[in-house]
């Protein structure tokens, strides 16, 4: 009697220890959220230069897993926000690059030059099933002739809960991501002028 109980035994043991290996692993791979159909911009569309956004998270890390280790990102999260932004404002038909400091942004002469801040990105691991994701980032918009918009700070957040996979973490980062770029591509768009 007692051994008829160790097949199902065994089977309990290795389906947990599988769903524990499917977890989602310590680094976090940070990809481009993909919105279909881009845009082509008109001939007259604004130039816009977006500048690598300053980062001032307190950490480097992106947050924490249950067993107190940290989650971290395969690149910078300053970059990655900054890069998703320019990808949403080209998507909104304008013709935009990309730079790493004010100084070359203005040596393009482009009509409008974004800066801001990632404040915030944020993971945490709460159960082996569900993962919460915190991002806040302010930007600022200069025109050539030197007027700038008011700082605007914007948040986005969200909760998953499902079971546990490898991609769990990169695909709430990235749908968290595309909460944030979205709208505030959406507000610079409606400052510079573009409907």
């Amino acid at each position: 009697m007692k051994f008829a109980r160790l097949p199902l035994l065994l089977t309990l043991l290795f389906a947990t220890l599988l769903l524990t290996a499917c977890g989602p692993s310590n680094t976090v791979p940070l990809v481009a959220p993909t919105v279909p159909n881009n845009v082509l911009p008109a001939p007259n569309a604004p130039r816009v230069s977006v500048v690598v956004f300053e980062d001032k998270r307190d950490s480097q890390d992106l947050g924490v897993r249950r067993d107190g280790t940290a989650f971290v990102g395969s690149q910078d999260a300053s970059q990655w926000v900054s890069q998703a932004l320019a990808d949403e404002l080209r998507r909104c038909g304008m013709q935009v690059s990309y730079a790493l400091t004010p100084d070359q942004a203005r040596s393009g002469n482009p009509d409008f030059i974004v800066t801001g801040t990632l404040d915030k990105a944020w993971l945490r691991e709460v159960s082996a099933t569900e993962l919460v994701c915190n991002m806040s980032a302010s930007y600022r918009v200069a025109s050539r002739s030197g007027k700038l918009s008011n700082r605007e700070t914007l948040n986005a957040g969200q909760t998953r809960n499902d079971l546990p996979s490898g991609d769990m973490a990169k695909d709430l980062m990235t749908s968290c991501l595309r909460d944030l770029v979205q709208p505030m591509a959406s507000k610079i768009q409606t400052i510079i002028g573009q409907k």
